[in-house]
This record gives structure tokens, sequence and C-alpha cells, in this order.
């Protein structure tokens, strides 16, 4: 049964992540990145000052708490398991196309959630806001919302979770040993003591967890980068032949490959375009949209440019890494046997990180797979409910939400258990589905609203280059759909004070 499930869904992701979804992202990010100036470039160090804003209120989060709810669900799975399946998939020029998707990618961030914050609107006393709420608020879409809505929430609470469950359970299985059903359990019942707490303590849980787990996956691989620097001039340029389909056959499969593998995994780990980033983005304190437009957009670049570029880097160097071509690495002695056997994914970049930790790695790179992947999970779970959400919209169905509610915090852990106990390859498939699926939906709500996105960073520009901290004012530029009576309360002492 699971077989022909997973037949079904390898069908599906077929012309889903084809070229239209090539020329969809990469497309949208570089229409978006010159329609925008190159924002990404000429704003990069206020880009990534917006990320440090802690002021929140009872409605919101601080802009940074949503930051790091964000870079929750993308420093997760994709950033370890996916960069591993890129290089096996396509070789290391994927590398180079997952890098670049990543800046061009920030464009896309940019714009849906600059989008998500202008349309956001309040639910039981708290900022909501996403691709659903968009397309009925921005567009007068209400029908295709609530479709988003429902196909978005299955996926982010369903399927989604599917693959960052089994890479922490199989990372600590491949470590120490542990059965996949003890770490499943595990996970599930600490997922659920965190999402009972709501979006406070998912963000603050997000904001302990995040900045560590980054900064100490870095330090190891600046360690690994310095170890092995003498051979970084040579796999740079290994990287850009295999990126335009010019070296050696067992490495990679041709440029297509190597840019369909770097796109697709590029994407899914940054979630750029697909919807996920908007709902936390929507739940931030902020004056202007643009300033957590800002913020996301840097995350983009943290999350792919940055971290990604770090798993690859530490897999390339050490030579513990194979592809699906032929090529065998000479980094570890079990690379042969892995090979054999068409094993792939994390226990690369275990491999790897055993060149420096010694016997200690496969530990290291499990606790650190564990925390990655945990923030996806309670990330995804805050995506389902603001989705679900939507879907109960009214005071006559408060009642109802708070059901649907608890409903979610009981299933979704469940869930969660379940999938750390299945075939990876379905795993993995299954979240492509999902992050596919609702890319396709979610990018043509953002494209039609574009124009929106682009007057408010013109109005963020001019109010910077007038030396002002820019917010946002309905009164001199708003559109049907947008909460003029929420956004002049967030900002009626800077409104005030400008009369």
């Amino acid at each position: 049964m699971l077989d022909g499930l997973n037949n079904l869904v390898g069908i599906l992701n077929g012309p889903i992540w084809g070229v239209g979804m090539l020329v969809l992202i990469f497309g949208s990010g570089l229409f978006f990145t010159i329609r925008l100036g190159f924002f990404q470039f000429v704003h990069f160090k206020d880009m990534w000052s917006r990320i440090i804003d802690k002021s929140n209120s009872e409605s919101g989060i601080s802009s940074f708490a949503s930051f790091c709810t964000t870079m929750a669900m993308r420093v997760g799975t994709g950033n370890v398991a996916g960069v591993a399946v890129a290089l096996y998939m396509g070789g290391p020029g994927a590398l180079f196309w997952m890098i670049l998707a990543g800046m061009t990618n920030s464009a896309v961030c940019f714009t849906e959630c600059t989008l998500a914050v202008l349309y956001k609107t309040k639910i039981d006393g708290q900022y909501r806001g996403g691709g659903a709420y968009c397309a009925e608020r921005g567009l007068g879409w209400k029908a295709y919302g609530a479709f988003f809505a429902a196909f978005f929430g299955i996926g982010v609470a369903c399927f989604m979770p599917a693959a960052a469950t089994y890479t922490i359970c199989d990372g600590f299985k491949n470590a120490i040993g542990i059965p996949m059903w003890i770490s499943a359990l595990v996970v599930a019942l600490i997922m659920a003591v965190v999402v009972i707490g709501g979006v406070k303590r998912i963000s603050a849980v997000a904001s302990l967890i995040v900045p560590p787990m980054v900064t100490i996956y870095l330090i190891v691989t600046v360690i690994i980068l310095l170890m092995n620097i003498g051979q970084l001039p040579s796999l740079l340029g290994t990287i850009v032949k295999c990126a335009f389909g010019s070296t050696e056959a067992l490495l990679g499969g041709g440029v297509g490959i190597a840019i369909q593998q770097g796109v697709k995994r590029g994407t899914f780990s940054s979630a750029s375009g697909m919807g996920e980033s908007s709902p936390t983005a929507a739940a931030a304190e902020t004056s202007h949209p643009v300033k957590q437009g800002m913020a996301n957009a840097a995350g983009v670049w943290l999350d792919t440019v940055i971290v990604c570029t770090a798993s690859g880097l530490m897999m390339l160097l050490t030579g513990c890494y194979n592809t699906q071509f032929g090529y065998v690495g000479t980094g570890a002695p079990e690379l042969a046997d892995l090979a054999a056997s068409g094993t792939n994914g994390v226990i690369f970049v275990q491999l790897g990180c055993r060149t420096v930790l010694g016997g200690i790695a496969p530990l290291f790179i499990a606790v650190m797979l564990a925390l990655f992947s945990f923030t996806c999970l309670i990330s995804y779970y805050y995506e389902a409910e603001t989705a679900t959400l939507y879907l109960f919209q009214g005071k006559d169905k408060e009642k109802t939400r708070k059901t649907v509610i608890r409903i979610m915090q009981i299933a979704m852990p469940i869930l969660i258990f379940i999938w750390g106990n299945i075939d990876s390859g379905l795993a993995w498939n299954l979240s492509d589905l999902a992050l596919g699926g609702s890319t396709w939906i979610n990018m043509l709500i953002v494209l039609a609203l574009s124009p929106k996105a682009f007057a408010l960073y013109k109005d963020y520009e001019e109010q910077m280059k007038a030396k002002k901290d820019p917010y946002y004012n309905p009164d001199k530029l708003s559109w049907k759909g947008v909460d003029v009576e929420m956004w002049k309360e967030i900002n009626k002492d800077r409104i005030a004070a400008d009369k």
C-alpha cells in the first residue's frame, strides 16, 4: 500500500517540480529583483538590521521573534539532509544553483511577506495573515483563499512534517542506535507541550533555540573549511563546471538536473513562494510592511546562501558524498556500501563532520538535525493553525475555532509519531508534493498583488531618504481590503506626530 502511495506521489511530483517550477521561481525571483532595484544588495545592511527589532504587543510578536520563528521553519531538514540529497541527485553543480536560487528567492520572500503584513487582520485578538488572507482581502478571491487555506493547512499539518520527523529519527538511529519509534515518541510529546502554548510559546522556543544552533553549526563548518582550505580553489572550480554541465560524467548528470535539484532544494529550504513565511511575518508587530519583508528576505540569505552552503562545503571538502551517476566519495570507507545500497542524505553530513570531530560527529549532527527539524515542526504547526483559522472566521465561530485548534494540538503530534516510522522516500515525496503544490497556488496570489508590494517599497525608500523611521499610513497609501483601522491603531502616535 505504501509503495503504491509512494509511486502515485512520485508521479504527481513530476509535473509539479518540472520545468514550469524553474520558470515560476527563477522567473519570479528575477522579475521581483529587477523591479525592486536589486534591493537585497542595495539595502543589504538595512535588510539585516530589521531582524533585531524586539518591540511586541498583546496582538503580535516582535520582528526578532517572528524572524526566529520563520527561521525555525527555514533552517531545518532542507539545510542538512536536503543539501545531501541535492548533491546525490544533481552533483556538486546543484550547490551553485541553490545559492543563486537563494539570492533571487529572497525577492520572492520579500514580496509575499510584505503583502502578508499589509493584509493581515486580527482574529481572537492576534494578528493573522498569509496567502489565503491576501487572496480574499487583496484580490476579492474568497473561494480561492479558502481552497489555498485548506490545501496549505493540510500540507503543513499532515505532509510537510514527514521529512523533518523522519530526519530526526534517522539521525539518532545512525548516531547511537536509538530505535526510530522512540525518537518519534519523544519528538511528538515535546511538540505537544510547545504548541499548546500558542504563538507566544512557539516564538519564545524558536528565539531560544535558533540563534545558538545556527552559530554552532557554522562554527563547525568554518573549522572544516580551514582544515581543507587548500582544496577550496579547485572545489569551487568543480562546482561551477558541474553547474554548467562540463565535468566528469560521474559527478553530475548535466546542467538541467543540476538546476532542477538546486532550485528544488533551495526552494524547499527557504520556502520562498510557498506561503510558509507569510503567516509568521504577519504575526509581527511592525510599523511598516516592508520592514518585516526585509527581515524575512535576510532570513532566506541566512538559510540558503549561508547555511546550505555550509552543509554543501562540509560534504564536498571532505569527499563524503556519492552521486546517482556513479561517483563514490573517498572521504569515508562506508561510502562504497552506501553507494551500493543507494543510501544518501544526512549520513553524508555525519561522515563529513566525523573527519573533524571524530566519533562524536554522528551524535553532533543528530542533535543539530533534531534542533533544526524540531523548530521546523513547531513552525509548521503555527502555519497550519493560521490557515485553519481563516476557514473559521467570524465572531459566531469562536467556539468552533477553539475546538478545532485543540484537535490540531493533539492530532499533529500523533501524525509526527507516525511519520517517524515510515520510509524516507515516501516522507520526502509527500513533503515535496505539499511544498510544490502550495507554491503554484500561492505564487498566483503573490504575482497578482506584487504591484502593491512595489508601491510599499517605494514609500519605504522615500521615508528612508527623508531620514525618517518608515511607518505605514493608510491615509496616504491604501487599497481595498487593508484593515485601515488596525493600521491606524498600530501607528497612531507616528500619524499624530506628522499632522
